[in-house]
């Protein structure tokens, strides 16, 4: 399977905007012909996390975006995993969706290592495909010990939308190079399974979500990486066992017909 992730540029809380973007990057995505799409936690919102954000942009599953996305899912033949703020009764999720090609909803993931004001997830799901055994996480999901003992073992592929920023100052390369990616690393090497990452691009905040995607085996090996503060499409071949075979950066997309 060919899989992209799109670290997508956000502007906070601006949904119809972020969605207008997000259609114009799918006309490059559908340039590399991929087989599954990889989409940042939150993704039309931004991490919205203040009780009024909240009460504005949760939405239940299905809904607005499970509806908008699923036509893009539809549109360009393509799996599709995104994040979304979900509205269930009374309690609010920080939540990912992972869709077919038909944009029919496979798997739901409420993130597990969230705070307050939000609920809590419990469990992790799988689920079988043509590509695959396919599983999520949510970000901090992959430093919880109790969310990495619930993800299937024969798995083969973990995704994993994010919308992690720096404090005091976001991007901040050296510090990705120092030791944020190694951190992402010994966690992939601990789940002991292959796994992308893909990280929102948030623009016009202070201290934004910087960006950036990595593919990584699960002996913590880099299969593919998109440049740290930057919005690169990246996309990684794989195997049923995910053997990597090879990866491609943005900056040379294939024709249509290769």
């Amino acid at each position: 399977m060919r899989i992209l992730l799109l670290p997508l540029r956000t502007r906070f809380r601006d949904p119809d905007a972020n969605f207008r973007h997000l259609e114009e990057r799918f006309a490059e995505v559908g340039r590399y012909n991929p087989d599954l799409v990889c989409l940042p936690e939150c993704t039309l919102t931004g991490y919205v996390y203040e009780v009024g954000d909240l009460r504005r942009f949760a939405e239940p599953i299905p809904g607005p975006t499970t509806g908008r996305l699923g036509g893009l899912a539809r549109r360009y033949g393509v799996f599709l995993c995104f994040g979304l703020v979900e509205a269930a009764g009374v309690e609010v999720y920080d939540s990912a969706l992972l869709l077919d090609r038909q944009g029919r909803i496979l798997l739901r993931h409420r993130k597990i290592e969230e705070r307050s004001p939000f609920a809590c997830g419990r469990t992790v799901g799988a689920v079988d495909t043509e590509l695959g055994r396919l599983s999520m996480l949510i970000c901090g999901d992959l430093f919880n010990k109790d969310a990495i003992a619930q993800v299937d073992r024969s798995t083969d592929l973990v995704i994993v939308p994010m919308a992690r920023s720096f404090d005091g100052r976001s991007p901040d390369g050296k510090r990705w190079e120092s030791e944020e990616r190694k951190a992402y690393l010994n966690a992939v090497r601990a789940l002991g399974l292959t796994t992308a990452l893909v990280n929102s691009f948030e623009i016009g905040e202070e201290l934004p979500s910087f960006g950036g995607a990595l593919v990584v085996d699960g002996r913590g090996n880099i299969l593919a990486e998109s440049e740290h503060g930057t919005d690169q499409i990246i996309t990684c071949d794989l195997s049923c066992g995910c053997t990597s075979l090879s990866f491609r950066r943005n900056a040379n997309p294939p024709s249509p017909s290769s």
